[in-house]
């Protein structure tokens, strides 16, 4: 009895598609949060909360709370829901459309040649798409958090936070694309350039 022997694109295929389901269940749970109204969760600093900044009660000694804190709006207005979830969904949507290219190239990798021309544009798409839409999506939620801050505090205070996290993960993928587009383009020089000779 041997084993099968793996098809690593059609399990990355596989991987993909289970990644773009759980993506888009997300999104439409986002979506249907914003619909039925939902809480809305700021995160604003806490000096801005008369007696929080500094607050010592529960602390040992030494130990203030300092930084931002998240504030709990239960009944917030269609203006707070909608900047809520864009401080969030432009990750998603950046997310989900790197995902959906990688799927359709992996796709046409499988029924074809992969190392063709095409295959390389496609890849450096995806890493135009994960470059610039993750830089994007960032800026956009760090506006959108500015302006959710200055809607709940009550001297409309602006703040946020920038998830280099994120943004360096974006960075990562779309280089780690165009690296891998280049290693196909040079493997397909080298392979015409062989044909050529032979």
């Amino acid at each position: 009895m041997g084993f099968r022997r793996p098809d690593w694109l059609a399990e990355l295929q596989g991987l993909v598609t289970a990644a773009l389901v759980l993506l888009a269940g997300i999104v439409v749970f986002n979506i249907v949060t914003l619909a039925d109204g939902g809480v809305v969760v700021a995160q604003v600093p806490a000096d801005a909360v008369t007696g929080v900044g500094g607050a010592t009660g529960g602390l040992r000694d030494g130990a203030v709370v300092d930084g931002d804190v998240e504030v709990l709006v239960a009944e917030p207005t269609p203006r707070q829901l909608v900047t809520y979830h864009l401080t969030r969904l432009p990750t998603f949507a950046v997310a989900g459309a790197v995902l959906a290219l990688l799927w359709t190239a992996l796709r046409r990798a499988r029924r074809g040649d992969p190392f063709s021309a095409g295959t390389v544009q496609r890849l450096r798409l995806i890493g135009w798409v994960a470059l610039v839409g993750g830089i994007l999506a960032q800026l956009v939620q760090m506006i959108a958090s500015l302006e959710l801050t200055s809607q709940v505090t009550a001297d409309g205070r602006l703040s946020a936070t920038q998830d280099l996290g994120t943004t360096g993960l974006f960075l990562l993928v779309g280089f780690g694309f165009f690296a891998i587009a280049e290693i196909l383009r040079r493997g397909l020089a080298l392979r015409t350039e062989l044909e050529s000779v032979i």
